[in-house]
């Protein structure tokens, strides 16, 4: 059974916008959350029906060294995974992906969640934290590389790979902060404002997601 997530982005009723919203209580169904929402903007707290991606059980194959073993990741329908990408496994060892293989055999750069057979993945020292940016009704995925003890804290700034964003809120281990700060060791997820470059944002487009 999935678990409960502790905050997610949606559409405010009382802001009229897209938000980050925190979960106070859910009830997790197959494919869709009934939970009270809290908006983090406006303090509005509504009960809603949130529907979920498919979350899809896939092996890992984990080297370290001359040693591999097997286990198993979660990963949600509509993923993208990419060569280098790093994820956590149950244990807590931080992976990261070295191959990519897809459901009829074939090795390719990038992926979507649900064509992948197998990850064969590394354990990885350096952190890479997952960070959620967003810009009224779109929201980007990307990641930001950090030592174990850097901090973050909200309402700092912080650059990306083609774009800056303020900290709105960080997701930890723990909970959800909406002030203060915390270790990188400690952070599941950062979710930031988007600060406009002059330079344009970018994304994989679909067509391009099994391209070797």
């Amino acid at each position: 059974m999935r678990e409960i997530p502790d905050a997610i982005y949606y559409e405010c009723p009382k802001c009229n916008d897209i938000t980050l919203h925190e979960v106070l209580k859910g009830k997790m169904g197959k494919s869709s959350l009934e939970a009270t929402l809290r908006c983090e903007d406006c303090q509005n707290t509504f009960n809603t029906v949130v529907k979920l991606p498919k979350i899809i059980k896939t092996k890992v194959v984990v080297s370290d060294g001359p040693v591999s073993e097997s286990t198993i990741t979660e990963l949600e329908e509509g993923d993208k995974i990419t060569i280098d990408d790093e994820f956590f496994i149950e244990d807590g060892r931080r992976l990261r992906v070295c191959a990519i293989e897809l459901e009829n055999g074939r090795r390719v750069k990038k992926a979507l969640a649900e064509n992948v057979r197998t990850l064969w993945a590394k354990q990885f020292g350096i952190l890479s934290i997952k960070v959620t940016v967003n810009n009224n009704r779109v929201s980007y995925s990307r990641r930001i590389e950090a030592e174990p003890d850097d901090e973050f804290t909200v309402g700092q700034m912080i650059s990306l790979s083609d774009m800056d964003c303020y900290v709105h809120a960080i997701k930890t281990r723990e909970r959800l902060i909406s002030r203060g700060d915390a270790e990188a060791r400690e952070i599941v997820r950062i979710y930031g404002k988007l600060r406009q470059r002059s330079i344009p944002i970018l994304d994989i487009e679909e067509d391009d997601v099994e391209d070797i």
